[in-house]
């Protein structure tokens, strides 16, 4: 069984005040410089949920005893896919931002989630699955393809994963997907799947859950989860 953990998930725009950059490709790119990311009202920010083993419920305030895991940033860009950076946007420290990236697994050829991997798409994927449809743009899917029940699997950084679902679906719906997507401790998809907002973004910090909330969480429970130990993500 999975681990309890708390998230929050923030809206975040690039300020419309300076001027965009753009990459060595001519590719819009957020910036990391003081003030340039902001916070926004919208969709769930401002509040904590809580991932119980077996269900997402909103929870507040913070509770005691919780401890921050693992903060990232994620932007859509219409057209080219997911930027990534690890930290929060709105007061960045040494990280910049990165395409989203996958390592894959040689023994199941699972894909996990990072900024820094050496991957641009899945490792492979299943006729059957449909949560790469909601996940993740075409860019990022492959046409290396599997019967086996076995293969395909999805594992990687939690928060990034909590950022793809935020942006499966529109701000406005995404307090109703969140129940949606994890329910009898496994997670699941949507069907409140809408396009992509270009240059939409979110901050989404993990945190450990205190004995007192379904037995609690460490970081090494979580470090765990993320590579498969508890079970993938997604099969």
């Amino acid at each position: 069984m999975s681990p309890p953990f708390v998230f929050k998930i923030d809206e975040i725009r690039e300020n419309p005040d300076i001027r965009p950059r753009e990459d060595s490709r001519g590719r819009w790119i957020p910036s990391t410089d003081p003030g340039s990311n902001q916070r926004i009202s919208g969709g769930v920010s401002n509040r904590y949920y809580h991932c119980d083993r077996q269900r997402i419920c909103q929870i507040s305030p913070r509770p005691k005893g919780s401890r921050t895991f693992k903060t990232f940033s994620v932007y859509y860009s219409a057209g080219q896919g997911f930027w990534v950076l690890r930290g929060d946007a709105t007061k960045p420290e040494d990280d910049g931002w990165h395409p989203l990236r996958f390592n894959h697994s040689t023994t199941d050829y699972a894909s996990f989630l990072t900024n820094a991997g050496q991957h641009d798409t899945l490792c492979v994927q299943r006729r059957d699955q449909q949560w790469p449809r909601m996940l993740l743009p075409d860019v990022y899917h492959t046409n290396m393809v599997t019967e086996s029940q076995q293969y395909g699997g999805l594992v990687g950084e939690l928060p990034i994963l909590l950022a793809l679902v935020a942006f499966s679906t529109s701000r406005d719906w995404l307090e109703n997907v969140l129940p949606l997507v994890f329910k009898d401790g496994g997670w699941q998809i949507h069907s409140y799947k809408v396009p992509r907002m270009d240059k939409r973004g979110v901050v989404v910090t993990v945190y450990t859950c205190p004995s007192t909330l379904a037995g609690g969480s460490t970081k090494t429970d979580l470090e765990q989860y993320e590579h498969g130990c508890f079970g993938k993500y997604y099969y």
